[in-house]
């Protein structure tokens, strides 16, 4: 019998082969391999999937934030918030247009940016409502849930701050009813081959609300030069998603649905099979993780301290490899103690530290048969009995 993988891109290649390569061999064909009509034809398909006025694709998720961040005038002097307990990009982004980024704590049974914590310190350290440096909140959907965007929402409203939603791992999620793509004022997401919908190689895109900052987008992210390709009407960068890898995207989205009901079909396995033993992920009534990955955490014991928790964590981690089951540690330490954020303005970031020390992620990938998961389900059980 097979072991789990942790990611299994050549089983999703065995059932989308023949679809894939006809997209190939049409961009192949055409001799069009920046823009045309595959990068297009992906554009339209994601803006109606997300429900928004426009999708603009880019080279990359970390140069889609980059280009949110831009396109709403952030720069030199202003801060921009966002969770600690997250990939670099976000953070490299808000330095990249010359901000101060602003570490904000979790809600740890979500993992994503705790919105009391954000109040709270908008509330403390923001002369009044629309003033001062603070110009925006970059909420991350971790692992796939999305974030509390009603909460954020209010919250962002009464400071006057734009909201910018990081689906690099939530695109095919859902809040409240309301696809991922349609929840904040921009929302980028990332195609790296990891991400629930992943192409080839590097990608992103951009979902905006308003036609206007979608045109302006498509200039940004080709040297900002005009529609009509007169003039760089502003400075603006080289980031644009080749046809080749919109034909891998395109494919893939034929059986993007049903791929995201397989993984509610594992989270819920999981859950079954652990929920008693660990931390298993929650999904609020009416919400839809895309389950970029499954993530655990210890059960909390109050007068552990963090160092005993990570070892303990560690301990159980390694129990598991050694039965055949893959497992990583994601965003372990958290980025504030990796040594170029360590001076970043922070808001104490106690439940982040607390997360980043008791979490651990598991085999998640729409490929997974249901031995696999069952193996990996006892892989841990006995693991956590050992212990």
């Amino acid at each position: 019998m097979s072991s789990a993988s942790f990611m299994d891109p050549a089983a999703q290649y065995r059932r989308i082969e023949h679809r894939l390569r006809c997209e190939m061999e049409e961009v192949l064909s055409s001799g069009t391999f920046i823009n045309g009509p595959k990068v297009e034809a992906l554009e339209q398909q994601l803006a109606e999937r997300a429900g928004v006025a426009r999708c603009v694709s880019c080279a990359s998720g970390s140069d889609a934030l980059v280009l949110a961040l831009q396109v709403l005038g952030i720069g030199a002097g202003d801060r921009v918030l966002c969770p600690a307990y997250t990939f670099a990009a976000t953070v490299e982004a808000i330095v990249r247009v010359g901000a101060q980024p602003v570490l904000i704590d979790i809600d740890p049974a979500s993992f994503n940016i705790d919105p009391r914590a954000l109040e709270a310190w908008l509330v403390t350290h923001a002369s009044s409502p629309g003033t001062g440096s603070v110009r925006a909140v970059i909420a991350v959907d971790l692992f796939g849930r999305p974030a509390d965007y009603a909460a954020l929402g209010r919250i962002t409203e009464r400071f006057g701050l734009h909201l910018v939603a990081d689906a690099a791992q939530s695109f095919g999620g859902d809040y409240n009813g309301r696809p991922v793509g349609s929840l904040a004022d921009i929302t980028i997401t990332s195609f790296y081959p990891s991400k629930p919908l992943g192409c080839y190689g590097d990608g992103g895109a951009l979902f905006v609300r308003d036609a206007g900052v979608g045109e302006r987008l498509r200039s940004l992210r080709n040297h900002g030069i005009s529609p009509d390709h007169a003039c760089h009407e502003e400075i603006g960068m080289c980031s644009r998603l080749d046809a080749l890898q919109a034909g891998v995207l395109l494919a893939r989205l034929t059986v993007f649905d049903e791929e995201l009901t397989r993984r509610d079909e594992i989270a819920r396995a999981y859950r079954e099979g652990l929920g008693t033993l660990l931390v298993t992920p929650d999904v609020p009534a009416g919400c839809r993780s895309a389950w970029a990955q499954y993530t655990v955490r210890l059960p909390d014991i109050p007068e552990e301290d963090n160092v005993a928790l990570e070892t303990r964590r560690n301990a159980l981690v390694a129990a598991v490899r050694e039965q055949g089951v893959p497992v990583r540690c994601y965003y372990s330490p958290a980025l504030h103690r990796h040594p170029p954020y360590r001076s970043m303005m922070h808001d104490g970031l106690i439940r982040t530290d607390r997360v980043a020390a008791a979490a651990f992620s598991l085999p998640m990938h729409p490929y997974l048969e249901d031995h696999h998961v069952e193996q990996v389900c006892q892989a841990v059980r006995d693991a956590c009995h050992e212990r």
